[in-house]
């Protein structure tokens, strides 16, 4: 088995060892994404035992401000669990739902930060049901790994450590996955109008776990792109241009911001929409990072119930 996993990890690399190739390889994914062969030995990484049991927990539910605000964690794989938030419409449930699994970006807080609460309330009011959760290292799931949560440390530790980073997705994509279990199993959401949306660096993981799980009914990624700023080496594996095309035949959404200095739009961004295939839409605001205006955000909001009716 080892030396299975070795012979993946080799064939993620693509081109050696030093950092440069890797950086080279990554930007030859985007001119041409792995075949499908390639692509299959990718798989092994997302599997996961969709019998093992939730052991669901409450530890608060609560009304706020005419939202039904539960906090819970799951189990998602052995000895692995994830905290979460999940919102609804307070008041009692009436038939299934469309809902939302939402991935914060690089905040410390993870589901808890100001800007995940307050665009889960935005996607509550308008009709949909939504599970935050917290990526490994973040929030309520923070670790010795990060301390200080600056951008350095965090390309440092994990996002420019390759076979750590790869762990990192592949858990993050199987969380999602046990999300979609939880919500359709326990949560009385739609099995059929399920979307994934990510943010910053939970875009970036959302263009993978949207492409794994199939069940997802759509995916939106604000502020993702191929690299950032800081970002200089990932394994095939877990690069986002072998997986966004495959994201299709279900819709794709990308919003992002034309001054963006960390996920930069000709060097990221455009490219990685690019190797995204049909049907897909692209927004592009008139900002930096995580920029977005009310009309924005109803843009979003009108695409997402246009592709889950």
């Amino acid at each position: 088995m080892k030396n299975r996993v070795a012979l993946l990890l080799l064939t993620c690399v693509g081109l050696g060892s030093p950092a440069t190739a890797r950086a080279q390889a990554a930007d030859q994914w985007l001119a041409q994404p792995v075949d499908d062969r390639t692509f299959k030995t990718y798989l092994e990484f997302f599997t996961y035992d969709a019998k093992l049991p939730l052991d669901v927990r409450v530890s608060k539910a609560e009304d706020d401000e005419g939202l039904r605000r539960e906090r819970l964690s799951f189990q998602s794989t052995p000895g692995v669990r994830v905290t979460a938030v999940f919102w609804q419409a307070a008041g009692p449930a009436t038939g299934k739902k469309p809902t939302v699994i939402f991935l914060h970006g690089g905040n410390p807080a993870g589901k808890d930060g100001v800007g995940v609460v307050n665009t889960a309330k935005l996607f509550a009011r308008a009709g949909f049901s939504v599970l935050a959760i917290d990526l490994p290292h973040y929030g309520e799931r923070t670790t010795e790994l990060l301390t200080t949560f600056a951008e350095q440390e965090k390309h440092d530790r994990l996002y420019n450590q390759p076979s750590m980073y790869l762990g990192w997705v592949t858990q993050i994509a199987k969380d999602v996955s046990r999300s979609y279990d939880l919500l359709v199993e326990q949560r009385g959401a739609d099995p059929a109008r399920v979307a994934l949306v990510g943010n910053s660096r939970g875009a970036i993981v959302a263009s993978i776990a949207g492409a794994i799980d199939r069940r997802l009914s759509a995916v939106a990624l604000l502020f993702a792109g191929h690299f950032d700023a800081l970002e200089n080496n990932h394994l095939g594996a877990a690069c986002p241009a072998n997986y966004i095309g495959r994201i299709a035949p279900r819709p794709l959404l990308m919003i992002n911001g034309t001054q963006d200095s960390d996920m930069i739009k000709d060097r990221a961004v455009e490219p990685l929409f690019k190797v995204a295939k049909q049907p897909k839409q692209i927004i592009w605001t008139d900002g930096g990072h995580g920029f977005m205006t009310e009309d924005h955000r109803a843009a979003m909001l009108q695409w997402l119930r246009d592709k889950m009716k």
